[in-house]
């Protein structure tokens, strides 16, 4: 006997409170969300750099997901030096029949020596783990993003995880990026804090 997978209908995770609620572009009334967020923090004469950011920061996201079923959150623990330690992305990933942890995790490590032009991964490493939903697959690298106006490459940590649930049929994936160096004291270990911390409900056999 074959058991049916259930949809994730609803989730939460704990994060710290510097975390933030990005709205996307793709949101109706986000056009002000930078110029709100900030006026809420004590960003003091760095608001307007800030602002900027943000303001990039959610062009960045729309390029890369304009239909917005991606949301993300963004990590601002000291606002007054007008920068973003970090950014989070999270989605549902539809499962197939053959999807597992384990295929997950030949997949990404299959790309990691993956090089272009312009992108190159570097100290790529996984692991492997319970979780208190079913198992989690994460892994880590640098990846050097070229920057052709400075003549020099940009290099961003990233952090992945993906949790799957017993019974689902989705995964829930957590993508975390910095390129602020000393953003955390260890990036890793904090954000698998936040990713062990989510929980979800299943929705009811159709």
């Amino acid at each position: 006997m074959t058991l049916r997978s259930q949809d994730i209908v609803d989730f939460s995770f704990e994060a710290p409170d510097d975390w933030h609620d990005v709205e996307l572009l793709s949101d109706r009334g986000s056009d002000d969300w930078a110029e709100r967020l900030v006026g809420s923090l004590p960003a003091g004469e760095a608001a307007g750099e800030l602002v900027e950011r943000l303001q990039a920061l959610q062009r960045v996201l729309h390029e890369e997901d304009p239909t917005g079923a991606t949301r993300a959150r963004v990590y601002i623990p000291v606002p007054e030096a007008g920068v973003l330690n970090a950014f989070q992305t999270f989605e549902l990933l539809q499962l197939e029949t053959d999807d597992s942890p384990e295929s997950y995790l030949a997949a990404v490590e299959a790309e990691s020596e993956h090089s272009e032009p312009g992108f190159r991964i570097l100290g790529f490493r996984s692991w492997r783990t319970a979780h208190a939903t079913g198992e989690l697959v994460g892994f880590t690298h640098l990846t050097a993003l070229a920057d052709e106006d400075a003549g020099d490459a940009l290099l961003e940590q990233r952090v992945v995880f993906a949790i799957f649930p017993v019974g689902s049929a989705q995964a829930f994936q957590m993508v975390f990026r910095s390129a602020f160096v000393g953003g955390f004291s260890d990036m890793v270990e904090e954000t698998q804090a936040i990713a062990d911390s989510l929980r979800i409900t299943l929705g009811e056999f159709a």
